[in-house]
């Protein structure tokens, strides 16, 4: 009776063992490592300078794991130029399995140029987010359209992909200034204070120095003329070693010109400085202009024949 008991007992941890086995070998089962990833990428269209953003596609045939999302990694929604665009792509490990601590030669990775970037592993080791690089889009901006004056302003049509626009204003194709907006127009109303034909070119830039696209002349030009000029009067007296000048906000004044200036009229000579004391040919008559001694012009003082002796005289 006791021997049939030892052998009854001695069954029982036998078989128990048997069970406590298939039950570790299972669960060695379900933690099997995952040592490698295998991914493919498409896209709906290559990413382009200018373009919106498209959508972008990782799938996998592995049975280990499972592709949760793919997605640029990006804050706006158009491409640059010069730009390498980045692409997340998030995985979960299926039940059964893990990542283990992979490192950059575990990852087969093809289509689209796609290359490795950087991996993180959740804490529990079912989560893993992979980042890859596409290749930089390359080429310059295109050239701008439209480009035309709107009164004083400059205006042309946005380029998709670029950051600003550098903008040269001319007067009688001569260089008068260099600005730099982020507008598609520039207000150049503090640089049109003289006489002249008034042009300007507009060029795009990129978020990289080689990326800028081509300068392109306004389709037409701004004409200001003389009697138009006169009445410029945005500016400021200053005195310098030849005298006083009106100095607008650009930098630049009058020459060999009239200036109607807070009710009165003012003459400077071709250096840009006020006259004083003297005759001025009056445009378009037989008269000659008296300028006083504070550089305005006294009408009642006015003749056909000025004392070409004593005053100087200015045509």
């Amino acid at each position: 009776m006791i021997k049939r008991g030892w052998t009854l007992l001695l069954t029982v941890l036998l078989f128990s063992c048997v069970i406590c086995f298939s039950a570790w070998a299972a669960e060695e089962e379900e933690d099997q490592a995952i040592t490698y990833i295998t991914l493919e990428f498409s896209w709906d269209k290559a990413p382009k300078g200018g373009d919106l953003v498209g959508h972008v596609y990782a799938a996998s045939s592995d049975r280990q794991y499972t592709v949760e999302g793919t997605e640029y990694v990006k804050r706006d929604d158009t491409w640059i130029f010069g730009e390498r665009p980045v692409v997340e792509v998030a995985l979960s490990a299926k039940s059964g399995y893990y990542f283990s601590d992979l490192k950059r030669g575990d990852f087969h990775i093809s289509g689209c140029s796609a290359k490795y970037k950087s991996m993180d592993i959740d804490a529990d080791k079912t989560y893993l987010t992979l980042e890859v690089y596409l290749n930089k889009i390359d080429g310059n901006l295109p050239a701008t359209t439209a480009a035309s004056w709107i009164g004083t302003s400059a205006s042309w049509d946005e380029v998709g992909g670029c950051r600003g626009y550098n903008v040269k204003l001319y007067r009688d194709d001569v260089l008068i200034a260099s600005v730099s907006t982020t507008a598609i127009f520039y207000d150049f109303s503090s640089y049109i204070n003289n006489a002249g034909i008034y042009s300007f070119q507009v060029q795009p830039i990129g978020y990289y120095r080689t990326q800028a696209g081509p300068w392109v002349l306004g389709e037409d030009s701004y004409t200001m003329t003389e009697e138009e000029a006169c009445f410029s009067d945005a500016g400021t007296w200053t005195k310098a070693a030849g005298g006083r000048r009106f100095v607008y906000k650009n930098g630049a004044y009058p020459t060999s010109s009239w200036r109607y200036i807070k009710d009165n009229w003012y003459y400077f000579d071709s250096d840009g400085y006020m006259v004083s004391k003297c005759y001025v040919k009056s445009p378009g008559e037989g008269l000659y202009c008296w300028i006083d001694a504070d550089g305005t012009w006294d009408a009642k003082k006015d003749t056909a024949e000025p004392n070409r002796s004593k005053y100087k005289i200015y045509y």
